[in-house]
């Protein structure tokens, strides 16, 4: 059925209250889902939502429910942003909808703050490793917060002791800056960790880190550069370039070069 009218769109600040999700034309709430991102709710994050005005008191989230349940859960006070669309009929809504949604698994991020509340060991043994170094695992990037969940997990099945001086060394080199922990930079240190940790001189590593022209940013546009002529993936690369910069105006106590 056509339209008669035109549906018009613009940028609305709305609050908490203000918004309605029709169940007739959205899919399930995964509650599940808004109680693991609770802890790390930041309003930063939340971006547009797409809403529908339907009436004053049925403006209708097409895209976005997900982050209002969330606002409601931590009784956000503050106001955000939509994008609100007039004069869409049911079957207008309902094609926005499938342009906006696709089919997503959940996140290395969800599993991981979901088997923090199944208590698997492993998990929770990840979580207070960096907890004691001042992060937090979160799905937005950030100080003190870190997204690069697969990394962390495969320094963590290096050795337990791997991924404790591999946040050691990156903490103290560079604060809890959230480029300090993106993948390539754990996964770098963090299999140097595994094979020379225990027989290095990681106070002197921070430090030396810590001078690296540009901190973490400068230190993966060097392993970029790099890669463009040598073999590996980027985490090799950092794992190349710190070695390297620890071994300088070393003798007898150099590690050996990383292959």
């Amino acid at each position: 059925m056509s339209n008669p009218k035109t549906p018009t769109f613009k940028m609305v600040e709305r609050k908490v209250g203000d918004l309605w999700v029709d169940p007739e034309v959205q899919r399930s709430l995964n509650k599940h889902r808004v109680q693991t991102l609770i802890p790390v709710f930041d309003p930063a994050a939340i971006g547009v939502l797409t809403t529908s005005y339907r009436s004053a008191k049925r403006i209708h989230t097409v895209d976005g429910q997900h982050r209002y349940r969330l606002m409601e859960a931590v009784k956000y006070g503050g106001t955000f942003m939509t994008m609100e669309y007039h004069d869409l009929t049911l079957l207008e809504e309902a094609a926005l909808f499938r342009k906006l949604n696709t089919a997503q698994k959940p996140s290395r991020v969800d599993h991981f703050l979901v088997a923090c509340i199944e208590e698997d060991p492993a998990v929770l043994h990840m979580r207070d490793i960096l907890a004691g170094n001042g992060w937090q695992i979160s799905p937005y990037t950030g100080e003190g917060r870190l997204t690069a969940v697969a990394a962390l997990e495969r320094v963590y099945g290096f050795g337990p002791d791997a991924l404790k001086r591999t946040i050691h060394v990156i903490t103290h080199a560079w604060g809890h800056q959230g480029d300090g922990v993106q993948a390539s930079i754990l996964l770098g240190v963090g299999r140097i960790m595994a094979r020379y940790g225990a027989e290095m001189d990681l106070d002197d590593l921070v430090v030396r880190l810590g001078k690296f022209p540009g901190g973490p940013n400068g230190l993966i546009g060097n392993a970029r550069g790099q890669k463009a002529t040598s073999t590996g993936d980027l985490s090799t690369q950092v794992a190349r370039i710190v070695v390297a910069l620890y071994n300088q105006r070393r003798r007898s106590t150099q590690v050996p070069r990383w292959e």
